[in-house]
């Protein structure tokens, strides 16, 4: 489907538009368009709706899912973008584990995390990697009741 966010200068249009298809169910259609706001760094407010819509998405696509992760990567966005962009894929990391679905997106996070966590990060950012990086190793951990740093 095209892109219907139009000029992105227009922000109080597009975040009617955002929050209308969270609404009526209909951001998995717009995937690029939001896409395109996610990389959009010229204004906050657009960028931060995106990231609250991401995790209504049924099936977010894989280009969205590496935009997120740039986001997270990002040391010059702020700290509360790269949360948000860190909940967004936490959120859409659990409903592809919850369905089952196969492909490189989960291989994808899991090795990025490992890469950003091999270097220091502030630490309420680690914490919040951690929180989709242990999704992986989820079960093992619940019954050695170890976690690893």
């Amino acid at each position: 489907m095209p892109d219907i966010f139009g000029d992105l200068r227009e922000w109080g249009q597009v975040l009617r538009q955002i929050e209308q298809l969270r609404v009526t169910g209909h951001l998995d259609e717009h995937q690029e368009g939001l896409t395109r706001v996610l990389r959009y760094r010229y204004n906050w407010q657009l960028r931060e709706a995106a990231l609250r819509a991401v995790p209504n998405l049924r099936k977010p696509s894989k280009d969205l899912v590496q935009v997120l992760l740039g986001i997270v990567t990002d040391e010059c966005c702020d700290l509360e973008t790269r949360l948000l962009a860190c909940d967004a894929v936490r959120k859409s990391l659990r409903k592809h584990c919850d369905q089952e679905v196969a492909g490189g997106f989960e291989s994808l996070v899991f090795q990025r995390a490992d890469e950003i966590l091999r270097v220091p990060q502030q630490p309420v950012l680690r914490e919040a990697i951690e929180q989709w990086h242990f999704l992986q190793r989820e079960p093992v951990e619940q019954t050695s009741g170890a976690r690893s740093f």
